[in-house]
């Protein structure tokens, strides 16, 4: 329906943006000195996270990038640890991540505890694109909304009151 208002309109659709508009109080990052703290000991506190999350956040960085050929590594120790979980529900078409998706997913996750209730879900991607340059993942911004949806509606899901 916009399409074709806008072809009779004779708009230039070049100048269309796909973005969603959304604004919100918590869409702006203010990066704290602990949050900046955080980001570089990520490392460090990589093995805080149970061995029960990490299968399930293999298999999410597995759903996250699984349209991307590009991202697919040959180095895949993080799977081979954690990819049981992923097996036992693939049913052919589930991507085996590589470590720097697994890693990524992980340091993001561990962010996300972190600041879950500061952000919003677009702020919450930004962080996690910061956190892919600051590394080197070469993550792009499809796969930081994605990370972010998945783990905001966890969240949300864990944390809806009881009626």
């Amino acid at each position: 329906m916009k399409t074709k208002l806008a072809l009779r309109m004779d708009l230039d659709v070049s100048d269309l943006s796909t973005e969603s508009g959304h604004v919100c109080e918590k869409c702006v990052v203010h990066w704290t000195h602990e949050m900046c703290e955080m980001v570089e000991e990520l490392p460090n506190m990589e093995h805080s996270v149970k061995d029960d999350v990490k299968y399930s956040l293999v298999f999410i960085a597995g759903y996250v990038i699984r349209k991307d050929k590009e991202v697919v590594e040959d180095s895949c120790s993080y799977f081979e640890k954690f990819g049981t979980f992923t097996l036992s529900l693939s049913r052919g078409g589930l991507v085996q991540a590589g470590d720097s998706a697994c890693q990524w997913t992980i340091f993001c996750y561990m962010m996300f505890q972190s600041v879950c209730e500061k952000v919003c879900r677009n702020s919450l991607s930004e962080i996690f694109m910061e956190i892919s340059q600051y590394y080197g993942f070469k993550m792009d911004k499809h796969h930081c909304f994605a990370l972010s949806n998945i783990l905001f509606k966890q969240f949300v899901q864990h944390n809806k009151p009881s009626l």
